[in-house]
């Protein structure tokens, strides 16, 4: 009796002196990491910039990056005249960004085409302050893409290129343009900008730090993307938060002429334009034909001889995307096989059937997805999927972009949970956690106690199990990962709970008070750690949205399985192996361990389900392949459009490879016109 009550004390005084040092490690605020110098964290920034657009112009996902696109200067009611732009140049506190003696006589000197935008943006714009303008489809992000290209790698301290759409942007927002900056840069980049370990209360984070200090240059596409009632304040925003800063803004030119036409409207502070100019007929045609043998490039003759007209099919192929879309449903790529007819460019001339532009650009973005998922062509990644599942599986992203996210570009797998009913989200989370934590303990119980034990503790298992998960509020939370403190505080907890557990069992004897005791501490530990969320992570910290799914995915599964784990030993310890010593029989080892094991199962498949985006993310993916939505393996599929050039890749979202393709699978008129 003696030696059983000092081994009794010993462990209970090893574990309360482990409880109390992992409580103060737990505890302790992180020390400090040395922070890095501001410049050098924008020279990361310009290097995952450049890896990130190179890869992207490397899979020729902009046509016109191999069209000659050429500009003139822009109407000079659109921007601030000559005169004014060089005074503001010459008027800035810092001097002018450029050498004067490279700025031309007048605004005319700023034609070109596309090989020079570089050279004209740093040598011929005086406040380095641009509009890019044009039609529809005409190749003003391709230009951004390329112009980003050229500055890729700035000078020490100089500002760093970053092309974002500002479709995502409300100008109306609490922090205005610059905490939208900020958090693109988060959004958007595989460097982490968060706040220096330790500085959280004190500074702004990285990100916002670059913006502040002027560190980044803004690429602004798709200003006429911005509701129209939005775009005088939007412009008004621009000039207050960017004023003499170098930035570049994109816009159809007719949405750009009507958001200045309103009485509270203002030009771009010292800024210039550019208005891009219609393809020849020349290049056009070339780019038709390219790489044909002359028997296929002949059926381009018909639409060739309208090139440079009035028609649909002129107008629509006199941009670099109408170009790209004609030849991509009607150049099937090499090895395709022929098992039917093959389309004929003739269908673009037909004025009975397309009789305008408009009419002529919804039959080739309908057409669209039909010749990237030809099941006919050859195709070299792991999936197949047919050109009906592509156009269900996209529709369904797209409106999902436009219902939830206001046509925002930004296609992140973390943020599609409203793209299921939370009511049908929480009945498939309640079911995901009570069927396994049933099925394991029926098995274990099984196998302690036979058949007939193991029937009544699966149903009871997956009931309770069920119940208890039926709380559970699967929703759009950022991506999560564990840190120090919440792992510290976590196993803290496991051994509080497991010293409250030894305590009971000394104070009194009995099968019933060893269940209990077990249960209180399960109650303890997960009252203790309930309340505990995970810290979000910063997506800037992973490359890649599978990158950051893997990283999630494998949080969710180290909290079920910590719970798992120590709950099961809870019950080991307590039910079975002080049993063999104490003389506490009725279910021994099986029993602690089934009552153990669903209890931590279903807890922490409830906190895993409830704090990990992975988790929330497969709910969703369920609940949308059981209505044929999307298929199961909806990462994969958006990893497989991205190959085939229907997404681009961004950070660590998709985006559509045009925003008129989303606005026509979403089934809604582009804003600022078609």
């Amino acid at each position: 009796m003696r030696l059983r009550y000092v081994e009794e004390k010993s462990v209970s005084t090893v574990l309360l002196v482990v409880s109390l040092v992992t409580a103060v490690a737990g505890f302790l605020p992180p020390r400090p990491a040395a922070p890095k110098e501001l410049e050098a964290v924008a020279q990361e920034l310009a290097a995952d910039v450049r890896r990130e657009w190179g890869a992207e112009a490397a899979r020729n996902v902009v046509a016109s990056s191999v069209l000659p696109v050429a500009w003139r200067s822009a109407d000079p009611e659109l921007v601030e005249g000559w005169e004014e732009v060089v005074g503001a140049a010459r008027g800035l506190p810092e001097g002018p960004p450029g050498e004067a003696d490279t700025w031309p006589t007048d605004a005319t000197g700023l034609a070109g085409t596309y090989t020079e935008i570089g050279e004209i943006f740093t040598r011929r714009v005086p406040t380095r302050r641009l509009v890019v303008l044009g039609g529809p489809g005409s190749g003003k992000t391709a230009l951004l893409v390329r112009l980003l290209q050229e500055l890729g790698r700035p000078p020490a301290g100089g500002p760093v290129p970053v092309l974002l759409s500002l479709a995502s942007w409300d100008p109306r927002a609490p922090g205005g343009l610059r905490a939208w900056l900020a958090e693109q840069l988060r959004r958007h980049n595989n460097v982490d900008l968060r706040h220096p370990a330790g500085a959280e209360a004190r500074t702004p984070d990285r990100a916002q730090a670059l913006v502040d200090r002027g560190l980044v240059l803004p690429l602004l596409d798709g200003f006429d993307e911005i509701p129209p009632a939005l775009q005088a304040l939007a412009l008004h925003e621009i000039n207050s938060a960017w004023r003499t800063r170098p930035l570049v803004l994109t816009s159809r030119t007719d949405a750009y002429r009507a958001a200045l036409g309103g009485p509270e409207a203002r030009l771009l502070d010292g800024a210039t334009g550019i208005q891009l100019i219609p393809l020849t007929a020349g290049p056009a045609a070339s780019y038709l034909r390219q790489g044909l043998p002359p028997a296929r490039a002949a059926r381009w003759d018909a639409v060739v001889a309208r090139l440079g007209s009035q028609t649909p099919v002129g107008q629509v192929l006199a941009t670099p995307l109408g170009l790209y879309l004609a030849r991509t449903v009607y150049v099937r790529p090499p090895g395709t096989r022929e098992t039917g007819p093959v389309p004929h460019p003739d269908d673009l001339c037909d004025t009975t059937a397309l009789p305008t532009q408009e009419e002529l650009e919804r039959h080739l973005f309908r057409h669209f997805l039909t010749a990237v998922y030809d099941e006919t062509a050859p195709h070299t990644g792991p999936h197949r999927w047919s050109a009906e599942q592509a156009r269900r599986t996209c529709t369904a992203l797209a409106r999902h972009l436009e219902t939830h996210h206001g046509g925002s570009p930004d296609l992140a797998w973390w943020e599609l949970g409203p793209m299921v009913p939370a009511e049908r989200r929480e009945n498939v989370a309640a079911l995901l956690t009570g069927l396994p934590s049933g099925a394991l303990v029926g098995l274990v119980v099984t196998l302690g106690l036979g058949w007939g034990w193991g029937l009544v503790g699966l149903l009871a298992a997956f009931l309770t199990s069920g119940i208890a998960s039926a709380t559970v509020r699967p929703g759009a939370a950022a991506v999560a990962y564990p840190s120090t403190r919440f792992r510290s505080t976590l196993y803290f907890g496991l051994l509080l709970a497991l010293l409250a557990t030894l305590v009971v069992n000394e104070i009194a004897e009995g099968w019933v008070v060893q269940y209990g005791s077990l249960l209180a501490a399960a109650v303890l530990w997960s009252r203790l750690n309930g309340s505990l969320t995970l810290e979000r992570a910063d997506p800037s910290t992973a490359v890649g949205p599978r990158k950051l799914l893997v990283q999630d995915r494998r949080i969710f599964l180290q909290i079920v399985l910590l719970y798992a784990m120590a709950f099961g030993a809870w019950g080991v310890f307590v039910c079975g192996l002080k049993g063999l010593f104490w003389g506490i029989p009725p279910f021994g080892i099986a029993g602690g361990l089934a009552v153990g094991l669903t209890a931590g199962l279903a807890r922490g498949l409830t906190l895993g389900l409830r704090d990990t985006s992975w988790a929330q993310f497969a709910v969703t993916t369920v609940c949308l392949a059981v209505r044929r939505q999307a298929p199961w393996s909806l990462m994969a599929f958006l990893r497989d459009a991205h190959a085939r050039g229907v997404l681009r890749q961004v950070g660590t979202v998709y985006q559509f490879r045009h925003i008129g393709l989303q606005r026509h699978l979403a089934g809604q008129v582009p804003r600022g016109g078609a």
